[in-house]
């Protein structure tokens, strides 16, 4: 803290060669805490302050949203420069979050090779492996000798952002394997790359969803994922922090849709309006309105058992209540297990349907018995507890059922089963437990 209230008085007082020695004495994180702390005026003087390559290194561990208000606050050349400086996966990943015309106005002061290859991942679909693989990685030759291999490393080692994979290439381009770092230290210098590669290659197409590539380098327990093209050629890889920012914007992503909240392109930043976030959420809420008029016309057509027994009133909150928790739980474990690719590894419907059943009917069983034994006890009325407590065990059995086979059911037409949301289980759940409850009731409506 001593050494920040030097650095609030040196930029204040506009010295430049002071904020330069102690902020450079800062570890990065410790940099960066400070820049948030700064107020707008100063953060303006940080284009006089560091170079464009001194400052490139922090603006991308930024977020898009501060990303976006440096974009505000520095020059459009300052801010070129930066991205001149950038990785290109995070170059990129910045201009997506820029109205198009911006983005193009910095492409323009970039150099020519920078640009170029900025544009190629540009011309990648969004949240694809391709839009998001780095440029920066080495390469050998089948018959390349581990001394060519090593001194290529060391001369280049400052400008890869990965050196722990060397991915080794025929002579028309293809992969065909790869040998790591520790290879290049075990084998002698005059081995060459085809006899120590590793041919096993797990790796991604450019065109696959950033989710898959995410759950390769997991599952694999890769450092970095190599992408290629249709015709097996290294296009770029993937690596690990790269899949830290996926899981987050992927999770994220699935948050917002499993709460019945539209995603949108400004969703990780600070910059979306009352009028924007409410515009988003307004079509769910409309939607939930029109399906929850079915619950209420469920009650409406009961009318006359409700007037028989208006007791049976009282329990519709906890019927529906109970129905659209378990809904919901069964939902969010049945959107996990999609999201980490368990249905990948058998999980039929047939076998998700029966154990969520078996789930449910547990469930409902203790929570029948037990309100049932609670409505008995305090209202003396053994038989309109059996009635809620056989309501209840059926409404949850069959609850857990639609909040899981439902994501399952839409993941197979190749939507997004986030969009199963909550608030849809709970709506769906709440129309059949007022269907079950009443029909049980009405048909023993003359023995209360």
């Amino acid at each position: 803290m001593m050494n920040y209230e030097k650095i609030f008085k040196a930029a204040k007082q506009n010295d430049r060669e002071g904020f330069r020695a102690l902020f450079f004495g800062l570890h990065v994180k410790d940099q960066m805490d400070l820049f948030h702390t700064l107020y707008p005026q100063n953060k303006r003087k940080i284009e006089d302050f560091l170079m464009p390559d001194e400052f490139a290194k922090l603006f991308e561990w930024m977020t898009p949203s501060e990303q976006q208000e440096l974009h505000e606050i520095f020059s459009i050349d300052y801010i070129g420069q930066l991205v001149s400086y950038m990785e290109v996966d995070n170059a990129v990943k910045f201009l997506t979050y820029l109205p198009d015309q911006e983005a193009t106005q910095l492409l323009d002061l970039l150099p020519t090779d920078k640009r170029h290859s900025i544009e190629e991942l540009l011309a990648f679909e969004p949240e694809t492996a391709g839009s998001i693989m780095n440029k920066s990685y080495l390469v050998g030759r089948v018959e390349e000798t581990i001394k060519n291999v090593t001194d290529r490393v060391r001369r280049l080692v400052e400008e890869i952002e990965t050196v722990y994979y060397i991915y080794v290439v025929d002579n028309s381009g293809k992969l065909t394997g790869v040998v790591s770092l520790r290879d290049l230290i075990l084998h002698a210098e005059e081995t060459v790359l085809g006899e120590i590669m590793r041919t096993r290659l797990v790796s991604v197409r450019a065109t696959e969803d950033q989710e898959i590539a995410a759950l390769l380098l997991q599952e694999y327990d890769l450092v970095a994922l190599p992408v290629t093209d249709a015709s097996e050629q290294i296009l770029g890889i993937i690596t690990v922090d790269d899949v830290m920012d996926i899981l987050v914007e992927e999770t994220t992503e699935d948050f917002k849709e499993f709460s019945a909240i539209s995603k949108s392109k400004k969703q990780a930043t600070n910059e979306e309006s009352t009028w924007s976030i409410a515009r988003e959420r307004l079509p769910w809420i409309i939607i939930l309105i029109f399906l929850g008029m079915i619950s209420a016309g469920l009650i409406n057509s009961f009318e006359e058992t409700l007037n028989e027994v208006v007791l049976l009133a009282a329990f519709i909150p906890i019927i529906m209540d109970s129905a659209g928790n378990v809904g919901t739980q069964s939902l969010a474990v049945a959107v996990r297990k999609i999201t980490i690719g368990e249905n990948r590894k058998g999980n039929h419907l047939g076998k998700v349907v029966w154990q969520e059943f078996l789930v449910g009917a547990i469930l409902g069983l203790a929570a029948g018995v037990t309100l049932g034994l609670v409505v008995a006890i305090f209202y003396g009325n053994s038989l309109l507890g059996l009635i809620i407590g056989i309501s209840l065990w059926i409404t949850l059995s069959v609850s857990t059922v639609v909040g899981a086979v439902i994501p399952i059911l839409i993941n197979k037409l190749n939507i997004d089963p986030a969009v199963a949301s909550g608030p849809f289980i709970t709506t769906i759940n709440d129309t059949f437990g007022l269907l079950i409850y009443f029909s049980i009731a009405t048909q023993l409506l003359h023995l209360l």
